[in-house]
């Protein structure tokens, strides 16, 4: 084969597999889905109402407020459902993301110091994202299960929410509040290094994929209509 040939067809797989990853869905109706080239804009604060922002206005002076979240969902194999089956075979699977709530995040003016620490909130969740699957994996091993999803995936993500929403709270104050100086360069390096320092759990486009479909996307699945609850509360209850 000559080598103009072999250079045509290397230039048309780059080209369809670049193409296959542009036309990814990243966003939908409500929520906008966390990638690494997935930024948020002025036109993704769409709430109708600016009671929030007016609340943090008051009381902050701050202009704009933003609903970020960790939506998760855990599908199980159909034979875990059947009566005749003995032993159940295969693997629970989680599909989670960090989504910016469209329809919930509000803006009484544009302020481009206070988008840009949104973005920095928004890969705070996917941080925590990494986090929780990290720990889920590991426990997963530790215990030799594979069910760990079903039965530990609550009582994992309320404990990276209180981390994640105690980060945001910090983040905050330094930058947004008190308006210390260089902190929003410091809490963006550390971030971005702990991003990187975890990218083997990073948020992949499958799990996008099922979230924004709301249905199973691989053959012999279901949703799982029950997981377990938070053990750590129901231990302390």
């Amino acid at each position: 084969m000559k080598f103009k040939t072999i250079l045509f067809i290397l230039i048309i797989i780059v080209t369809s597999s670049a193409n296959a990853q542009n036309q990814f869905q990243t966003e939908d109706k409500d929520n906008l889905y966390w990638q690494p080239n997935v930024e948020i804009s002025y036109s993704h604060f769409q709430s109708e109402s600016d009671a929030d922002c007016i609340k943090y206005n008051e009381k902050y002076g701050l202009k704009m407020s933003a609903n970020i979240q960790l939506k998760g969902i855990v599908d199980i194999p159909k034979s875990h459902l059947s009566r005749k089956i003995k032993k159940r075979t295969g693997n629970d699977k989680l599909y989670l993301a960090p989504i910016f709530s469209k329809n919930c995040s509000c803006m009484l003016s544009e302020d481009s110091a206070e988008l840009v620490v949104y973005q920095l909130l928004f890969d705070v969740a996917e941080m925590c994202a990494r986090g929780l699957r990290k720990e889920l994996i590991e426990t997963q091993q530790q215990m030799n299960i594979n069910n760990v999803n079903t039965m530990f995936f609550t009582t994992i993500k309320n404990k990276w929410v209180e981390r994640m929403r105690g980060t945001w709270a910090s983040i905050y104050q330094d930058v947004l509040i008190q308006k210390k100086d260089s902190t929003y360069i410091e809490w963006r390096t550390l971030v971005d290094e702990m991003l990187e320092a975890n990218e083997d759990f990073r948020t992949q486009l499958h799990e996008i994929e099922r979230l924004i479909v709301d249905e199973p996307i691989e053959e012999g699945y279901v949703r799982a209509k029950t997981i377990m609850g938070d053990l750590k509360n129901s231990a302390e209850n």
